[in-house]
Parts: structure tokens; sequence; C-alpha cells
């Protein structure tokens, strides 16, 4: 009885009060999800497709999948042609994501798709904005809800709803570093009860950066530390401090640190320049760690070359 009340507490916060949106450990991986500004800064289309498993153990906990791309358009104009009639100052980003975020009870499920704008700002240097609009499809069913007093006629059947989202962000990069910011759930709209000031959509703020450190023979490996601020008001400001170290672009293996919540091992590599896969578990470091065995994450990508194009090492790494 005991885990059930805690479990249900967890769930109603989570989405009440705290991160609305799906969390990831590997953000480093696929920045493109909470920043629409990255879309097209790849040499190549960008497809991913992930699953989260939050909490093991713990019923009701969150449970994650994704599916994502993008791809730049007109960037080997931009960046390779040595013809001043051809030359451009900057190309064009697109792409798409779709999610499915359960927890307990409640159902999320986003379509959206985004565009952005990427310009030189000097040998190297690219600075992009980006805007992501979609959809968002809520639905709580309250038959999987145990009430003190069972048969209850007001918590009964599925209730749902679908609101417009729209996200924005900025970004800056090189083959050496990123830095970004970014806006999702830009409108603050309410769920559910709209004559109540409750059930609202609260901003999601990610501030984000990351480096690339070559060392070694041949510069044969890479450290690279990355970080993300999220502040999700009411909730407290929270962060997350990575370090991954890199082998020959081919391996890597890294630790990240989860302000008051958890620390995680991550693993993943690439196949034949074209086939990403990496894994990250959670440590629960939290009071909630005697309840649960964990959070597993599975991200899989795949490179597609665009037309006389080579594929490139990732920009994100």
């Amino acid at each position: 009885m005991k885990r059930i009340i805690i479990t249900v507490l967890v769930c109603v916060s989570y989405l009440m009060f705290g991160q609305q949106r799906p969390q990831y450990t590997q953000y480093m991986i696929n920045p493109f999800l909470v920043n629409p500004a990255v879309s097209g800064s790849e040499d190549y289309v960008d497809l991913k497709a992930g699953y989260r498993n939050q909490w093991v153990n713990m019923d009701g906990a969150p449970t994650t999948v994704f599916l994502s791309g993008h791809s730049p358009i007109g960037k080997n104009r931009a960046t390779h042609s040595n013809r001043s009639k051809n030359k451009k100052n900057g190309w064009h980003g697109v792409g798409g994501i779709i999610t499915n975020d359960v927890i307990g009870p409640s159902n999320n499920t986003t379509f959206s798709a985004g565009y952005s704008y990427h310009l030189k700002l000097s040998q190297g240097v690219v600075a992009s904005l980006g805007l992501l609009g979609g959809l968002q499809s809520y639905r709580i069913d309250a038959n999987k809800l145990t009430t003190v007093t069972g048969g209850d006629a007001a918590v009964t059947g599925v209730s749902g709803t679908s609101l417009a989202d729209l996200n924005t962000g900025a970004w800056i990069y090189s083959k050496s570093f990123y830095a970004g910011a970014s806006v999702v759930q830009v409108f603050p709209q309410k769920i559910f009860n709209k004559s109540a000031n409750n059930g609202r959509l609260a901003q999601h703020m990610f501030f984000m950066g990351g480096v690339r450190i070559p060392f070694g023979y041949d510069n044969e490996f890479v450290l690279i530390p990355s970080a993300v601020v999220k502040v999700v008001y009411p909730a407290p400001i929270t962060f997350d401090i990575n370090t991954k170290l890199k082998y020959r672009e081919a391996i890597w293996a890294g630790v990240s640190y989860r302000r008051t919540d958890a620390v995680a091992l991550l693993v993943g590599g690439t196949i034949a320049k074209r086939i990403d896969l990496s894994y990250s578990y959670d440590i629960n470091t939290s009071s909630l760690r005697r309840y649960n065995g964990g959070t597993h994450e599975i991200v899989i990508g795949y490179r597609i070359p665009l037309p006389s194009d080579i594929i490139c090492p990732s920009n994100f790494w």
C-alpha cells in the first residue's frame, strides 16, 4: 500500500508541477528533441528512435518512446561550393518529431514539424534559429485509478484533449563546440479544467553546451564534457553534467550526473559510419531509490547520406 501511495504522489507531482515533457538522459545524442534550431546542422539526414523506461519496478512510472528526423537543405552549396555565383551564406533545416510519454493513467502524444535557418558567422562557426510546431494530445484513463471508496462515478472513463504546441530555439556550433537555448511549450495553455487555475502547461527552458577536446596520438581520443540547465516553473532549477570519452569516432563511454536525481552510465558506438547505438542506465540518488530499479534508455540512429556528400562525423558527438 505504501508503495502504491508513493507512486501516485510521484506521478501526480511529475505531471502537474514538475517536468511535463519527457526526461532524456541521452539529450546530447539528439539535442533536436529539445531545440528545433538543431535541425539541419548535420551533413546527412539524421534519423533516431529511442525508448526510455524510467524507475523500473515502480507502478505507473514514466515510459517514453520517440522517433525523430531532420535534414539540411542547401547546405552543400553553402559550405562546399567554390563558385562565387553559387555561394550562399546559409541554408535551411527541416525535421519532425513524434513522442509518446505515459505516466500512470496519463498519456501524452506529440506530433511536431520544424524549420530552422543556419547562417555562417565565420570560418567553421554557424548560428541557427528554429521553430517546431505541432499538436499535443493528452489522455487520462480514470479506469486505471484506484479510489479510496470504490465505485466513484466521478472517476471513470477516458478523458482527453488536444492542444497546439510551439517550441523555439537558438543554436551556435562548430566542429569544436556547441551551445544553445530553447523554450518548449511556449504557450502556457490549460489542459483539462479550463475554468480553474490548474492543469496548465508550463514553459520549459533549456540551456545547453558542450566542447570537444581531442588528445592522444593522431587525436584518436576525444573528451566531450557537456551540460544542460532545465528551468520549469514552479519546479526547482535542475541540471545535468556529462562527460564522454570517444575513441576513433567509433566507440564511447561516459558518465552523467543529474542534480538531486540520478547518476547515469552511458555507452555507445557507430557502425560503418551510419548506424548509431547507445544505451544509458540511471542509478537513482533521491529517496525514490528504495522503490525502483533504475532507468534504462536506448537510442538507435541511422545516417542517410545526401547526394554528392560523404558521411561526416556528427556535430554533437
